[in-house]
């Protein structure tokens, strides 16, 4: 049986996955839940080969995923660095991320809602409980990560569905030439928009590995 194990990016949780799941229902799916909506939970690491799924910000954490089990890492709309730098100059503006760090601590639910909407949902409701600290730090992580150090252990095991389109700059090119990479339309959301497609992203990849 195949096996896969998922993060999610900020401001969703395991629930994101649940209309992928549908197109792969004879593999076991196990979820990270970072808490931004309550408790998190972190099931621990498959004792059987497997393969690391990651949206957005969860494909740039699992970077640092270190398991001889691990068959590789297949990234959705993800990158390796938000803000840029003068060597990462297709990052976010980091007077940006300063803003909506600031504008999150005054209004939570605002921004998330916000950010939600930018990425895609036209009318974003969220769940009755915001986990702040949780939400606080994993927007830290957006305006102070950069795991590109971390690409060359992935070599040959990395691969990314990105988008042109993707309102989040920093994630229209994935993860860069590190990755087998195939570019489409499709927003920032593709795991929710167009769960039939990354299904069968997964299947080709983990397939042609067989």
């Amino acid at each position: 049986m195949t096996t896969l194990y998922y993060l999610h990016g900020w401001g969703y949780d395991a629930h994101f996955w649940e209309g992928l799941h549908t197109h792969l229902p004879s593999w076991q799916h196990i979820c990270t839940d970072a808490g931004y909506f309550g408790s998190p939970a972190h099931p621990p690491l498959p004792e059987v080969p497997f393969w690391a799924v990651g949206h957005s910000a969860g494909a740039c954490a699992l970077l640092t995923l270190r398991s001889p089990l691990c068959r590789g890492l297949i990234s959705f709309n993800g990158f390796a660095r938000f803000t840029a730098a003068p060597d990462y100059p297709e990052g976010l503006p980091p007077r940006i991320m300063h803003r909506m760090i600031r504008q999150f601590e005054r209004q939570p639910a605002t921004v998330l809602r916000q950010f939600r909407h930018m990425c895609g949902e036209p009318d974003p409701t969220l769940p009755s409980t915001l986990n702040l600290p949780a939400l606080t730090d994993g927007l830290t992580m957006l305006e102070t990560v950069d795991h590109r150090d971390h690409l060359p252990y992935w070599q040959g095991r990395l691969y990314s569905l990105h988008c042109v389109d993707d309102p989040l700059i920093p994630a229209r090119s994935g993860m860069g030439a590190a990755a087998w990479g195939v570019e489409r339309t499709g927003g920032h959301r593709l795991p929710l928009t167009h769960p039939q497609e990354c299904a069968a992203f997964l299947t080709r990849i983990i397939n042609a590995s067989l």
